[in-house]
């Protein structure tokens, strides 16, 4: 008796093994994006959802030709949870959600707010928060998604990538997941900010299959300036000048380039590499210190000028540095006195450095307190190469 005892509580683990929700590959739509547009009539949202085509070629007797790599499928709903469920209307398969990349909010719903959308997300137990967050300017998302990309299968992928792709290597995007986006609204003391992105070109063109068969697409999709926000409602769009000092601002800048005058009718570029930038505030004084630190190389040169020379080398790096701290000063002020809104965290910078001074200052000055500070900007950028050349090329 006492052996049944201790068996069937093990046989009855073996017995519940397996995943309650379990669905076969045929039996679900893969879905790689979603997109949030108004509805027409302005109640309700329209969704816009990208879904992987995994039907093989040959397999339905009923095939004939190419296959497109993917299916849009669009419902509107009052909310955004029934019409997400009413794409099954018109796909034979529900949809799996879990493995998103990509969530593309039309500029009309951002200036609107995105409390909803932001609720809907965390709540729903369906969607991990890893996806990355877009905003569509000036177009549709469903016009976003249904561009056709020549080097990647998926557009949102092809999106997804040149976001990471220009964080990399120039700086003007950032990356956010859902995750960072709901933390960053949840927080009084910062505002969201989000990449965008464009169709430029054709867009009726740019669905059709010849858009990928030519060696200048009809339509393509480009990563713009930040949008920006107070609270849950976008308010405006960074120059690309603006976004690149933002990511300098928040440390994001891994690699990007500069160019500045070397002499009256010439120019130069420089690749900059190892960028650290540090924020340090002072309540007392109301000021906030950036430092800025990278190493460079030289990319180009239009002055006649010898990089053997240690004067030539100083002369250069003065230029960069002095470039950055001017641009750097120069935007961050612009920036808050156009938009009336702190988009680089330095609320969040001044409450951590000192909660009970920030209490006493935001009491103060309230909405207005970063508009009462002074920006102190250093750049301490080093030329550590020059190219395969050191002198400009003549006959």
């Amino acid at each position: 008796m006492k052996k049944i005892k201790w068996v069937l509580p093990w046989l009855f683990l073996l017995l519940c093994t397996g995943c309650y929700n379990y669905r076969e590959l045929n039996q679900i739509a893969l879905t790689s994006a979603i997109g949030i547009d108004k509805a027409e009539d302005g109640e309700g949202y329209t969704v816009t959802v990208q879904v992987l085509n995994t039907q093989k070629q040959g397999s339905d007797s009923n095939y004939s030709g190419s296959q497109p790599k993917f299916i849009l499928y669009e419902q509107t709903g009052p909310t955004l949870q029934h019409a997400l469920r009413t794409i099954i209307l018109e796909s034979p398969r529900r949809l799996y959600v879990n493995h998103i990349n990509l969530l593309v909010i039309s500029e009309t719903v951002a200036k609107d707010g995105i409390k909803e959308i932001l609720d809907f997300f965390a709540r729903n137990t369906e969607f991990r928060k890893d996806f990355l967050v877009v905003i569509s300017r000036e177009a549709s998302t469903e016009d976003v998604m249904q561009i056709l990309t020549p080097l990647e299968t998926l557009n949102s992928k092809n999106i997804h990538d040149s976001i990471t792709t220009d964080v990399k290597f120039y700086g003007m995007a950032t990356k956010v997941t859902f995750e960072d986006l709901l933390n960053t609204y949840l927080n009084q003391r910062t505002n969201i900010v989000l990449p965008s992105v464009e169709v430029v070109g054709n867009t009726e063109k740019g669905e059709g299959e010849d858009n990928i068969k030519q060696s200048v697409p009809d339509a393509t999709v480009q990563i713009k300036p930040l949008a920006i926000f107070s609270g849950e409602k976008m308010i405006g769009y960074l120059t690309e000048e603006e976004s690149r000092i933002y990511n300098y601002v928040q440390n994001n800048m891994q690699n990007t380039i500069i160019t500045a005058d070397c002499s009256e009718d010439g120019k130069f570029t420089t690749e900059l590499i190892s960028m650290k930038t540090k924020l340090k505030p002072d309540t007392e004084n109301k000021k906030i210190s950036i430092q800025v630190k990278a190493t460079a190389s030289i990319k180009e040169i239009n002055c006649n000028m010898n990089l053997l020379s240690p004067d030539s080398i100083q002369l250069l790096e003065n230029k960069i540095n002095t470039e950055i701290e001017e641009t750097i000063e120069k935007d961050i002020i612009k920036i808050i006195q156009t938009y009336k809104t702190d988009i680089f965290g330095f609320e969040e910078l001044l409450y951590k450095s000192n909660p009970t001074t920030y209490k006493q200052l935001k009491e103060k000055y309230g909405k207005e307190l970063i508009q009462n500070f002074k920006f102190e900007v250093s750049s301490k950028v080093k030329l550590q190469t020059k190219g395969n050349i050191v002198k400009e090329i003549t006959r």
